[in-house]
């Protein structure tokens, strides 16, 4: 999206202070739970920024990019080899940056930017509704998901990330909330709005390019040539569940994770 000069300039100043830095000491001291490539990490960065740079009241643009940057860097680690490198990083990051500075009470993950009044909040504070009030007891109970710090902090950042075309991934230990994150978001997205479709794609140890293939040409229409897209004004979005449990082939690949790639 464009920007002025002023604001480039601004920008390119907060790349060069916290970036090269950043990844330096991550490189040292930190390890994430699945590895990550540096410039995929910028690129997200950039997406994070841009969703919510679109909006033109958004103030505090240092405040907006220590979030990102807090978010697209770390939000990758959590428990592994004994150590906790979450919290090592958020207290690396609250030693190391002053300004604009996060509260001291909670890590760096606990706060998202108060974008009116231009200061951290905890993501609490957007927990506005009764949880009793949006709970139907004659549905089942997997069609809700209770808005806790965790899911109201992952359905954010992956909203943003959707809003700009850019595919999150959620990884973490079996159990631990992700698919169910995933489908609050999506079912709040298709309910609530005229603009997307899901459509939920569940990987196996039997999962192929072949089958995968198919499975995502079930919602799609075809429009001119070899064009194809979902019907109507819609935009549908896939959901992978567990992605990376298709078998390895005689080449060491999964095919059907080579076609989502």
């Amino acid at each position: 999206m464009p920007y002025d000069a002023e604001r480039k300039k601004e920008l390119q100043g907060y790349f060069d202070q916290y970036i090269e830095d950043s990844f330096k000491h991550i490189r040292r001291t930190f390890k994430y739970l699945i590895p990550q490539v540096e410039i995929s990490m910028v690129n997200s960065l950039c997406k994070l920024l841009e969703s919510i740079l679109k909006n033109p009241a958004v103030k505090g643009l240092a405040f907006v990019f220590v979030f990102c940057c807090v978010w697209c860097l770390g939000a990758g680690f959590d428990l592994k080899d004994g150590r906790q490198y979450r919290k090592e990083f958020s207290a690396w990051w609250k030693e190391t940056w002053k300004a604009p500075r996060f509260p001291s009470a909670k890590t760096v993950f606990d706060y998202y930017v108060d974008f009116e009044n231009t200061k951290f909040e905890e993501w609490s504070k957007l927990a506005t509704q009764d949880v009793s009030s949006i709970i139907d007891t004659s549905k089942n109970i997997s069609s809700f998901t209770v808005p806790t710090v965790d899911t109201i902090a992952s359905q954010y950042v992956m909203n943003c990330f959707i809003k700009v075309g850019h595919s999150p991934l959620l990884i973490g230990a079996a159990g631990c909330g992700k698919t169910q994150i995933t489908k609050g978001l999506l079912n709040e997205l298709t309910t609530k709005t005229d603009d997307y479709l899901q459509q939920i794609v569940n990987f196996n140890y039997y999962t192929d390019s072949m089958l995968l293939q198919t499975i995502l040409e079930q919602q799609l229409e075809r429009r001119t040539g070899k064009i194809y897209g979902p019907v109507g004004k819609y935009k549908l979005i896939y959901f992978i569940d567990d992605l990376n449990m298709p078998a390895l082939d005689k080449y060491d690949t999964q095919s059907a994770i080579a076609l989502v790639r």
